[in-house]
């Protein structure tokens, strides 16, 4: 770790304040082009070629409609290019400093400005930077990304790792059921694009986050990253990075300032030494004036949710640069004691304080990210604080959500269990892909770490699960080359980069894990699922899902759940009137991507009330009826099953559940 530096204080200096200059790109002026140029439409950004497809009325119907997730695989298989005309003043190219930031290109592509090639993507999670000061032009210049298909690319790289010998699991074993494409994790993308057992396969191509040009004299504050430690005497003490990029690669010195709540509470100059690639680090550790009386932030239900701008100004002889976070003042840790006769706790205490965790897990919230608006977002999360929760777990199938998604859970006291983006498949480990997870796994960190909403990094969903219970039959064949595998990923990469980037919460390589106990097994148990260590996830339609003795005596429930039909309105969206009959018809069957989804939901009715007859639309409805009821009090006993298992079991070590997530909060795909 870098020594701290010392911290010279100043009370008069003189420096410049011209502002480094961002140019936005986004728009409704692209133009969007498929290999062959037999379409070209305008496109929006941030956007994907679904929806401008849809815009231009390409596509004529909506995308969940009947069977339109598979009618509409040729946009996903084709090469999509965007472009766009667009104009800069001698400002920015008089800057010293000239770049094209790309926060959010969705996924394999080749950037070229003025017909020159600037560089490559290849991961949608991932921040892009580039030098186009060379290439810039006074007036007119022309932007072009192209893009590779998704599916072509994963299969492609697939072939690759089978020429050389080596299947990446779960290999052409995806479920035919989800009508969706194969090797997901082969590339970094949002894995549920590719299809998931509640969701349709639409794997996108497109610029889906904001795409613009920086112009900088000096350098800019990309990162705060700020660990807040409770000190005597309700005092508090701020452990802060701050990570700027400079146009230097030489040391440089400017003026900071740093204030709370528009207290100044650091007025220093300091030096700054950058890398190789001008990116420079500053380490703090700022105690909190006493003037400043500081409420501590809590999760809804336990106490007020008190945010504070911590604002940053950085200032050298040429520019003045700033950037403003909000941030709580509260200690989180995950409580894993020793239990009698075996095991260990498993729950939260926020701010010294025991928290039993009830909630749910959320997905994207919708297949195309960029349709999602913040109202949208903020109706969802605010109606988890209205059900009384008080956590949520981001799932890793998805996407790392965006600014607004986290500041709304701040402001809501809705903690975030948050999953790295790896989900039941085993991943490559060779060089590039480590190269790339590395950099989105710290770029996130860095993004992420100053919301106090966010409780743990766990990193994964299911894949030390998968190899312990050997999901794919390659694991029997290869298995100390794939445990080998899991470790290098999540525990010599991974775990490191969370150490470094972020002591402030806890860390778990999966879920579900045994917690400290899967360290003590060398990273991976032969029983992630157990009832005494760690958190579980539990599904099981066979018994009699009303009756709470099924249920596992778990330390902390992640993921359960049951399926229902979505109401009839909902379904009649999607399906033709013709097909709304009971027994169901072809048409509704296809929608369901889980295997043998309607066998289990019909005998969850089954065990408890009587299935309706043949009919139409009425005994459809009824059936739809009957599947919600049969979910609802499924997880009503489950629920309060976890609720109230608060006792150890002597005999066993089993019990004192802590926490509760079913599956799942939010729903896209009408089925």
């Amino acid at each position: 770790m870098m020594n701290k530096l010392a911290i010279i204080f100043i009370f008069c200096i003189t420096f410049n304040t011209i502002q480094s200059i961002t140019q936005s790109l986004n728009g409704n002026d692209w133009f969007a082009t498929n290999q062959d140029k037999s379409i070209r439409v305008l496109a929006r950004v941030p956007g994907s070629i679904f929806t401008d497809l849809i815009r231009n009325n390409v596509l004529k119907e909506d995308p969940y409609y009947g069977s339109n997730d598979f009618n509409y695989k040729w946009v996903s298989y084709a090469n999509w290019t965007f472009d766009k005309i667009f104009n800069v003043d001698e400002n920015i190219i008089d800057k010293k400093g000239v770049y094209l930031i790309c926060h959010g290109l969705d996924t394999i592509s080749a950037i070229y400005l003025n017909d020159v090639f600037i560089g490559n993507t290849d991961n949608m999670f991932v921040r892009y930077k580039f030098d186009i000061k060379p290439h810039l032009r006074i007036g007119q210049n022309m932007i072009r990304i192209s893009f590779e298909s998704a599916v072509t690319y994963a299969q492609r790289t697939h072939d690759r790792y089978i020429r050389d010998n080596y299947i990446v699991p779960p290999g052409q074993s995806s479920p035919f059921v989800q009508r969706g494409e194969l090797h997901a994790n082969y590339i970094r993308k949002m894995q549920s694009s590719f299809s998931w057992d509640w969701g349709p396969s639409f794997p996108t191509q497109g610029i889906w986050k904001n795409i613009e040009i920086q112009s900088i004299d000096s350098a800019i504050i990309r990162d705060i990253v700020v660990n807040t430690i409770p000190q005597p005497n309700d005092k508090w003490l701020l452990n802060t990075t701050i990570h700027y990029e400079s146009i230097y690669y030489t040391q440089f010195e400017g003026l900071l300032q740093i204030s709370i709540y528009n207290t100044v509470i650091l007025r220093s100059r300091v030096q700054l030494m950058p890398s190789a690639d001008g990116n420079a680090v500053l380490n703090l550790e700022i105690p909190v004036n006493e003037s400043l009386v500081i409420h501590k932030w809590y999760p809804n239900g336990m106490g007020a949710q008190m945010l504070y701008d911590m604002r940053v100004i950085f200032t050298t002889t040429e520019e003045t640069v700033e950037k403003t976070i909000r941030i709580g003042f509260r200690t989180i840790e995950l409580i894993q004691d020793p239990i009698k006769p075996r095991g260990l706790t498993f729950y939260f205490k926020v701010n010294g304080l025991p928290l039993y965790a009830k909630g749910s897990n959320w997905i994207p919230a919708h297949v195309f990210q960029e349709s999602l608006s913040t109202d949208y977002i903020r109706d969802l999360l605010q109606s988890t604080r209205e059900a009384n929760m008080n956590m949520l777990r981001v799932w890793g199938g998805g996407v790392y959500e965006s600014d607004e998604f986290y500041q709304i859970a701040d402001e809501l006291g809705i903690l975030i269990w948050h999953d790295f983006m790896f989900a039941c498949a085993l991943y490559p480990v060779d060089s590039q892909f480590l190269d790339s997870v590395n950099t989105e796994v710290t770029q996130q960190i860095r993004r992420l770490q100053h919301h106090s909403s966010i409780a743990l990094w766990a990193g994964n969903n299911e894949n030390e699960a998968a190899i312990a219970q050997y999901w794919w039959p390659e694991i029997m064949f290869k298995s100390e080359t794939y445990k080998r595998d899991y470790i290098k990923l999540y525990v010599e990469l991974i775990r490191e980069i969370v150490l470094r980037e972020d002591n402030s919460r806890p860390y778990l390589t999966s879920s579900p894990s045994n917690g400290l106990e899967t360290i003590k097994r060398n990273w991976l148990s032969s029983d992630p699922q157990s009832n005494v260590y760690g958190d579980v996830h539990f599904y099981y339609y066979q018994p009699q899902a009303w009756d709470w003795k099924q249920y596992p005596s778990a330390k902390f429930a992640s993921e359960f759940g049951f399926q229902s039909f979505p109401s009839l309105k909902s379904l009649s969206k999607v399906v033709n009137t013709s097909d709304l009959t009971f027994p169901l018809s072809a048409a509704i069957v296809e929608r369901q991507h889980h295997t043998n989804g309607n066998n289990e939901i019909t005998n969850l009715i089954d065990k408890n009330m009587r299935l309706p007859v043949s009919g139409g639309i009425d005994r459809l409805d009824d059936f739809i009826y009957l599947s919600q009821i049969a979910q609802a009090m499924a997880l009503k006993t489950e629920t309060e099953f976890y609720r109230r298992n608060r006792d150890i079991n002597p005999l066993s070590g089993e019990g004192f559940t802590m926490g509760a997530l079913y599956w799942q909060l939010n729903d896209i795909w009408p089925a």
